[in-house]
């Protein structure tokens, strides 16, 4: 397994309280782990773009169980955890909060691939 660098995804509530900045993780991933520190309660998705300074979507995994379309992030919570997400090849990544955060946040993220 090939771990990439931890870097940080801030949420600057005096910027955008639900948004970070757009995240280069230093090239292609197959997969991202994000640490997401305690948080307002709210759901945490995980936005990403083809190019830096492109348009970023919401990323959605389709459900082997269903064959639904699922965001890879969408449980509520308030943090204090860290997850193993899908990235399907994107080096360019956003964090999101449904919710308005009262303070900075700072999410931690890593890519890996096989």
């Amino acid at each position: 397994m090939i771990v990439g660098s931890w870097v940080d995804a801030i949420i600057t509530i005096a910027v955008n309280n639900v948004l970070t900045p757009e995240v280069d993780l230093g090239r292609p991933w197959d997969t991202l782990l994000i640490a997401v520190p305690a948080i307002d309660s709210s759901q945490v998705t995980i936005q990403v773009a083809e190019k830096t300074g492109g348009t970023f979507q919401t990323l959605y995994v389709t459900d082997p169980a269903d064959g639904g379309d699922n965001k890879v992030i969408s449980a509520l919570g308030t943090g204090g955890l860290t997850w193993v997400i899908p990235l399907g090849g994107f080096q360019f990544i956003k964090v999101a909060t449904s919710a308005a955060q009262t303070a900075n946040r700072t999410f931690r993220v890593c890519g890996v691939r096989a």
